[in-house]
């Protein structure tokens, strides 16, 4: 979650700050409560600044969750009143969002833009690394993978010192094209270290998103029970977060990791799992990831 400086508001800055406590944690429905009991507490207090920037934190929780076309329209009403730089930015960073889930990256990368030029402008140094790892998945989605890696590297430089869980995401999105690109015993450590940091931290959404890349990395060196075992804990966080795009990503790769240990039945349970919730439409998937090994033309990021 990205917000601008504090409001002077007890009450829109209490349930912020829970929102983002509940960010942390991976709870995006609780987030949602709280960023929308914000937003209340700007328009009581009657200021147009505040209540764009809190419609702005609600959005993008709103959007995690999977409403990628309601909260557009406002956002870029936002971005067209051009009231407030930051306001600006948040706006075009979530509409970015929106269509990175809806896999339109053309107009998701022309937003990413205009955040990563607001963030410059404002001189916001976690701002700008968010754009540059914005900007980066658009490309990592159209499979420019060595272009990606690069411009997640330069978001990663951006965060030096401490480690955030939002660095820590950009690293685990960098480890992700470097196993893509065959690089993945160093993206393996990158993962790890991730995994350490984030359950230390008690940081949800980051050890879910390490779970998963890391059972995608055991996977690619042959080790399969690793592999399972990194799938289940990823697949479990992320039934609980509600982010679908991590759902299937982790029964997919649950399913690839049955095949190839021998365990059809198991394979096949977690293909047909994954198309009965998220490709009712395509019946004959299951049965098509059974036959072929599809992971060398996949791209879990895409």
């Amino acid at each position: 979650m990205i917000d601008a400086a504090l409001s002077g508001c007890p009450a829109y800055e209490r349930e912020r700050s829970r929102g983002l406590a509940a960010l942390e944690q991976g709870d995006l429905e609780l987030a949602r409560q709280c960023f929308a009991a914000a937003l209340g507490a700007a328009r009581e207090l009657g200021d147009p600044e505040l209540v764009d920037r809190a419609f702005c934190n609600e959005a993008a929780v709103a959007i995690s969750l999977g409403e990628v076309d309601a909260p557009v329209a406002p956002l870029r009403e936002i971005l067209m009143r051009n009231h407030s730089s930051a306001n600006c930015y948040l706006a075009a960073y979530n509409i970015a969002r929106a269509y990175e889930l809806k896999k339109e990256h053309k107009k998701g990368l022309f937003y990413a833009r205009i955040a990563r030029d607001r963030a410059e402008t404002l001189a916001h140094r976690e701002w700008l690394a968010s754009a540059w790892n914005q900007i980066a998945n658009f490309l990592l989605g159209d499979s420019f993978f060595e272009e990606a890696a690069s411009t997640y590297r330069r978001a990663v430089a951006l965060l030096p010192g401490v480690e955030s869980s939002r660095q820590l995401v950009y690293l685990a999105n960098l480890a992700y094209c470097d196993v893509t690109l065959g690089r993945v015993r160093g993206a393996v450590s990158m993962l790890y270290r991730c995994l350490r940091t984030a359950r230390k931290q008690g940081w949800r959404r980051v050890e879910m998103i390490a779970h998963v890349d890391l059972c995608f990395a055991h996977l690619e060196l042959g080790r399969v029970r690793d592999a399972e075992r990194h799938g289940r804990h990823g697949l479990a966080l992320a039934e609980a977060s509600g982010e679908c795009d991590w759902v299937k990503n982790a029964l997919y790769l649950l399913g690839e990791v049955a095949m190839v240990a021998g365990a059809s039945t198991e394979g096949r349970s977690r293909f047909e799992q994954l198309q009965r919730r998220f490709y009712p439409d395509q019946p004959y998937l299951s049965e098509f990831l059974v036959s072929v090994d599809v992971r060398q033309l996949v791209n879990l990021r895409a």
